[in-house]
């Protein structure tokens, strides 16, 4: 029996924990960490080389962690039995050490040592939880649901996202480049995270909880013949479970050019506030960069849910993620072009990059799911494809440093600023014109029922 459709509320259950997740996680890169880092990096100016080159190396250590431990979460996911299900027992782990890093943080203060302790923490439960949760969506939705359910991971994750945003904006308020205290800073990072662990907590108790789990199934490996040795057997081990992916065209194109579009956005996001403090001159740096961002946010909520409801009454999705990301690379060019005069277009164009992102984020993942290989080994693959987001984030810091040290240097930090964001508005182009080549026609969403998943 194929897995039935799911209703509002099951969705909404199904879903509920990317609110939780993106609420911790939204306003850390951009707005809580380099607001941190003054208490770390205090070199008496707003958004320094030395502070974007200690950003960088922090985005780059955590990349790498996200680079190799969803893939090894998602294969363990799918072979993991027990009544407590698949991806449960993952889940709940991740969640328990994402809640364990909060005292962590709050007390790190002027600690560098125990406020990276407390980040390395986050960041192993959040790549314990992602690649386990992800996977359930592709477990739990009917093929035919696909668009809709890529419209609730969008919407919950952009909701997720204004109210973290939204949340450090309100903490962060007294924060100026003129005059910054770093008792505010340490005090509004500490209520934010404390705030976003008890999110964190009833998103996983919801999920942990409401969530039936499809059971664990014996899946299908490739035939051993007698007498193989045990590096011939790993060889065809290591070329059926990651190598085989590669050969699937729609695998490869849709993973590239999503690289592409992460690292766009990884580059535009690392560095904005930065680029207001530095380049916009703009006192109220922290503010700014949150409602920019909330403007964006809401934008994408009302594209998302558009979109990701439209997308299974679609022939095709790409022509929509194209048309999305050219959305996002105009409005980054702006902030190349018209660098003088953006406080005229700062709200519309928050509003035009969110009405790209939030279209592409709500057929994201349809288009994703489609292009997999097969869903007998899910959370392994979807593991593997999380390379297409930790990749770009570990490219885009190393890269924005770069360019910000070598103008730096002859004194042009802030056309290293615009430096960056052109080279975020070229991947993005990039970006818009692979996903084209996408052969929508013999996607997996038109496979035959063979891969249809069974209910116990």
């Amino acid at each position: 029996m194929k897995v039935s459709r799911l209703s509002f509320s099951k969705q909404l259950t199904l879903n509920v924990l990317w609110f939780s997740l993106n609420a911790q996680d939204a306003a850390l890169l951009p707005l809580v960490i380099p607001a941190q880092l003054l208490l770390f990096v205090a070199s008496g100016q707003v958004g320094s080389a030395q502070q974007a080159t200690f950003l960088s190396w922090l985005v780059l250590g955590a990349s790498i962690v996200s680079l190799f431990l969803p893939i090894v979460i998602g294969s363990l996911s799918d072979r993991t039995p027990g009544v407590f299900g698949r991806r449960r027992p993952y889940i709940a782990l991740g969640g328990f050490l994402l809640v364990i890093s909060t005292p962590l943080l709050v007390e790190a203060n002027s600690n560098i040592l125990l406020f990276l302790i407390g980040l390395s923490v986050l960041l192993v439960g959040k790549n314990i939880l992602t690649p386990a949760y992800q996977s359930l969506v592709p477990d739990c939705v009917p093929k035919e649901q696909r668009g809709k359910a890529s419209g609730y991971v969008g919407g919950m994750t952009i909701l997720g996202s204004v109210a973290s945003l939204g949340l450090a904006a309100l903490l962060m308020s007294g924060i100026n480049q003129q005059t910054y205290s770093k008792s505010v800073i340490s005090y509004s990072a500490s209520l934010y995270y404390i705030v976003t662990a008890v999110l964190m907590i009833i998103g996983v108790l919801v999920t942990v909880i409401g969530v039936r789990e499809v059971p664990f199934m014996h899946l299908s490996r490739p035939s051993c013949q007698a007498g193989e040795n045990t590096l011939l057997k790993f060889s065809r081990w290591f070329v059926h479970n990651w190598v085989e992916p590669w050969r699937k065209f729609n695998f490869t194109v849709v993973f590239l050019t999503r690289s592409c579009i992460m690292l766009g956005l990884a580059l535009f996001m690392t560095f904005i506030e930065y680029y207001f403090a530095r380049v916009q001159h703009i006192t109220n740096f922290v503010q700014v960069t949150a409602i920019v961002a909330v403007l964006a946010l809401a934008g994408a909520v009302v594209s998302g849910f558009v979109s990701g409801l439209l997308s299974d009454r679609l022939k095709r999705r790409a022509p929509l993620v194209c048309v999305a990301t050219l959305c996002m690379s105009l409005a980054s060019l702006a902030f190349v072009v018209f660098p003088s005069s953006l406080a005229l277009w700062l709200w519309p164009l928050g509003v035009l990059f969110g009405l790209g992102q939030g279209a592409y984020m709500s057929v994201d993942w349809a288009l994703s799911i489609d292009s997999l290989p097969s869903l007998e080994a899910v959370g392994k693959d979807l593991g593997l494809w999380n390379a297409s987001t930790t990749l770009p984030a570990i490219i885009a810091p190393l890269l924005g440093s770069f360019i910000i040290n070598i103008t730096d240097r002859y004194g042009q930090a802030v056309l290293g600023y615009r430096m960056v964001f052109s080279a975020a508005t070229v991947f993005l182009v990039i970006a818009a014109v692979g996903i084209l080549f996408v052969r929508e026609h013999d996607n997996y969403r038109n496979a035959s029922s063979s891969a249809k998943v069974e209910e116990g």
